[in-house]
């Protein structure tokens, strides 16, 4: 069994620490035998783990003397099978990308717990509850009524409220999978003039964590090879990873060129070649038919 842990932390790390930061986190990962993806910034850190309980612990002790103090959120799951081939980090200018003008602001938007959260939804008036995640996460699930901004990436999500036309004096409240999007999603919304911005603490991980029957329907998004987690964050069963384009799909098949059983998303499935279980396969049928339309 594997240990999960998701996590996110705004935190100033000097441009001529990073690659120190980096190198103690991968030694801390070998010794640990943990596998996973982390963003790196000299914002912060944003990731998700995986391994035995003791060594993701002790990953997550590694990271708390890094930043200076506890006050990280770990969300944790748990799964079967290995989340992640190795663990890899990445050297980027954000730890969640929203554009340039966002880079190292902190959260100007309110944080409710799950509970405070389940409980605005049941009982506020004159709400919009705004959804954050990209259009291919939001098929997956959603939390009831809430509004689909249709993003392909989250750096659009500056312009969708700009031409949304939502009402400055209503109440906002914005979730995503772990929290780190409402962050950055929050502070643009307050610097466009909304004054009540409100986020789901921890996400909706940390809601289903906490909140048993709730008021999210469908599953869960994970950056990782799970695809996505039900409600009791268990590994979905329905969906996996398109061999295409790398997005969640549900739509079984048998691969047109050699006859495997596969998942396809459904934008991929009705495309040329796309019935198929790979893009090698996708390219092989490509051939053979463009060999009997030449001949």
């Amino acid at each position: 069994m594997y240990s999960v842990s998701g996590f996110y932390r705004f935190f100033a790390i000097s441009q001529s620490e990073i690659e120190d930061v980096l190198a103690r986190l991968e030694q801390a990962a070998k010794s640990l035998e943990i596998c996973g993806l982390l963003i790196l910034a000299t914002e912060g850190i944003n990731g998700t783990i995986a391994g035995s309980e003791e060594g993701v612990s002790a990953f997550e002790s590694t990271l708390n003397e890094l930043a200076g103090s506890e006050e990280w959120e770990y969300k944790r799951s748990e799964t079967q099978d290995r989340p992640f081939r190795r663990f890899k980090i990445k050297i980027r200018a954000e730890i969640v990308t929203s554009g340039e003008h966002l880079v190292g602001v902190p959260s100007e938007g309110q944080h409710l717990t799950p509970e405070e959260w389940h409980k605005a939804l049941e009982e506020w008036d004159d709400i919009v509850v705004l959804d954050t995640r990209n259009s291919y996460e939001t098929e997956l699930g959603a939390f009831r009524g809430a509004c689909d901004p249709g993003l392909v990436n989250f750096q659009e999500f500056s312009h969708f409220v700009e031409s949304s036309h939502i009402p400055k004096d209503k109440k906002i409240l914005m979730y995503c999978t772990g929290g780190i999007r409402c962050e950055k999603a929050s502070t643009e919304m307050v610097q466009q003039g909304y004054k009540e911005v409100y986020q789901l603490k921890g996400g909706i991980l940390r809601y289903l964590e906490e909140v048993k029957d709730g008021l999210f329907d469908g599953e869960c998004f994970v950056f990782d090879h799970r695809v996505a987690v039900d409600a009791e964050l268990k590994p979905s069963e329905t969906y996996s990873l398109c061999p295409h384009c790398g997005n969640p799909g549900k739509t079984r098949i048998e691969c047109d060129n050699c006859g495997e059983a596969a998942v396809v998303c459904e934008g991929c499935r009705p495309q040329i070649a796309k019935g198929t279980c790979s893009k090698d396969c996708a390219n092989q049928l490509m051939r053979k038919q463009n060999r009997v339309v030449s001949s």
